[in-house]
């Protein structure tokens, strides 16, 4: 078997068959269109009542995909962003975690080289192989979930937490808009976020999700794509299986005030 074919195999979790084999109609309706890329929440000013932690390169953002023949697993380690937090009314809080796939690896299997494979695969999928327009690579090469509506927050004001040592731990779920690969999709995440230091000037804050945000990878027009993005029309039908398009993503990190 091929390098190639492997690496496909070990990709096919990634969508299912139906994506591409069904109707104009229902092809149309499960395709998001792109987007222009949107601006940065850190180039945005701070509101007034609110402080700013930037998120720290390292964290992970980690997607597990659970199909018939195996899981699909990779991550990014290669974080960004930006927490506009307000310790008063913390449901007043916004921001926007950045994942940069060009540091995706995969961890599916326990040969490196067929990981290398997958992880090669897995680019051209999102559509920033090596041979892709600069301009299109760096705009779907950064993944981006934007908090526009803290729905829910275990306590009004970071002070009413209950401090274990230096911490205070907040439950959000939050609301906002996941884009990949130059597609929205409005999603709700549940979160934890636990605040270091004095309540009213936190030190640090580390963030972790507390249940798999789950996107669509039809929706995002995630599919077999060369190195120069060209999609690679009967790839899956090679591998003669019909998969689930779910993916199980899970974000954690840290972030520090804004200097």
């Amino acid at each position: 078997m091929s390098r190639r074919l492997m690496g496909l195999m070990g990709l096919i979790g990634l969508v299912g068959l139906a994506s591409f084999g069904c109707s104009k109609k229902e092809a149309e309706a499960q395709a998001a269109q792109q987007t222009a890329p949107p601006v940065a929440a850190s180039a945005k000013a701070v509101a007034v009542g609110k402080k700013r932690f930037v998120v720290k390169e390292s964290g992970s953002v980690a997607v597990m995909i659970d199909a018939p023949l195996e899981k699909f697993k990779g991550e990014t380690k290669k974080l960004s962003g930006v927490f506009d937090v307000d310790v008063q009314d913390l449901g007043n809080s916004t921001g926007e975690v950045v994942a940069d796939l060009d540091g995706f690896v995969t961890s599916t299997f326990t040969d490196p080289d067929k990981n290398e494979s997958q992880t090669e695969h897995a680019k051209n999928w999102f559509q920033i192989g090596e041979k892709v327009e600069k301009a299109e690579r760096d705009d779907f090469r950064m993944a981006r979930f934007t908090i526009e509506k803290i729905e829910k927050s275990s306590v009004k004001a970071l002070a009413d937490a209950k401090a274990e040592g230096p911490a205070r731990t907040i439950h959000f779920t939050a609301k906002g808009t996941l884009r990949v690969h130059g597609r929205p999709s409005p999603k709700t995440v549940e979160v934890d976020v636990t605040f270091q230091g004095p309540a009213d000037a936190p030190t640090n804050l580390s963030f972790k999700t507390t249940a798999p945000l789950v996107a669509s990878l039809s929706e995002h027009d995630v599919k077999p794509r060369d190195v120069a993005g060209q999609f690679l029309a009967g790839a899956l039908e090679k591998v003669g299986k019909k998969m689930d398009d779910k993916a199980q993503i899970t974000i954690e990190g840290a972030a520090s005030p804004q200097n």
